[in-house]
């Protein structure tokens, strides 16, 4: 009995892992990675890290499997005289494991240059065709993006004001340059030291590089689309990279103390996240996440990243 539901186990975990080998390791290393990432509650570099790991290390089993498989078959046909052709499973699984490999890495190799073609060519009017770009940013919004971004180290980003009166904040790739954009229902929402905050979110996604992580998060889906674990690993990279800018950005201002007041003051705005280019923004949803299915938000919810700012006051 305890050998049957020890089978049934692992084939449970074989389907959410996707079409692999029946290899114990590859299920094994999944389950140990997915534990520790769970295990990193603030460190959330960490956790990206060993999430991604999980993702290389999923579609890596799939051509090893391949190899493995196909000695095995090998050495069976080389031992066994057969009279003629016969049905053989590893072949079937060769089959499967080799097409699903090489499809998930044509498509994200497509999709890859697809998002590289638009950030080079595509302006940023042109991404968000439901919004109005006003020309001219306040000069004293100008200078706080300069002086954060120098605290961060990084090159200063262009500034947009978007013609909105929804509270609005995100930074986008386009004409291979960096933009933050800030809509004027934000600016009349918020404080001096609250805009300060929301903007520092903004930068801390460049400082900590996370377009290439995201992109990456993001492709290694695509080239795992048959594997059912990576719809949820990819926007908990998503959700950690959010965590982490809003812990870089309270480094940046002094304290998590103005964003954990932006954030309670926006908690009505609503998302960009489904009108922008996958790869392409960084949209801080200052509403967090709106759907039933909280692990498939690629942005936490409110509540959490309220609690996580609080719970660095006592760090």
């Amino acid at each position: 009995m305890m050998n049957l539901a020890l089978r049934y186990f692992i084939f449970l975990l074989s389907v959410v892992v996707g079409p692999s080998g029946p290899m114990m390791w590859s299920v094994g290393i999944t389950v140990v990675g997915l534990v520790t990432a769970l295990s990193l509650r603030r460190s959330f570099q960490g956790r990206t890290i060993v999430l991604l790991g999980i993702l290389v290390m999923m579609w890596a089993d799939g051509l090893l499997f391949v190899l493995v498989s196909s000695h095995i078959y090998l050495l069976g046909r080389a031992s066994i005289h057969m009279a003629g052709p016969s049905w053989n499973p590893f072949s079937i699984l060769q089959t499967v494991n080799l097409g699903v490999a090489l499809i998930g890495g044509i498509a994200a190799a497509c999709v890859g240059l697809f998002i590289s073609f638009k950030s080079s060519r595509i302006g940023v009017s042109k991404m968000f065709p439901r919004l109005d770009f006003l020309e001219m940013a306040p000069v004293k919004i100008k200078e706080t993006v300069k002086r954060l971004s120098s605290l961060a180290g990084v090159t200063p980003p262009e500034v947009w004001l978007v013609d909105s009166g929804v509270p609005l904040a995100f930074t986008v790739c386009a004409n291979r340059r960096y933009s933050v954009a800030l809509s004027i229902g934000l600016l009349e929402s918020l404080d001096d030291r609250e805009i300060d905050a929301c903007i520092a979110h903004e930068i801390s996604h460049l400082k900590n590089g996370d377009f290439t992580v995201r992109l990456l998060a993001t492709l290694a889906k695509v080239a795992l689309f048959a594997k059912p674990l990576s719809y949820l690993i990819e926007p908990a990279i998503y959700r950690a990279r959010e965590f982490l800018a809003d812990r870089t950005a309270a480094g940046l201002i002094g304290g998590p103390d103005a964003l954990i007041s932006a954030l309670s003051k926006l908690k009505d705005s609503n998302s960009l996240a489904a009108a922008s280019p996958q790869g392409l923004a960084c949209v801080c949803n200052l509403g967090g996440g709106k759907s039933l299915f909280r692990l498939l938000d690629k942005q936490p919810d409110l509540v959490t990243r309220i609690t996580t700012l609080q719970e660095m006051k006592r760090e």
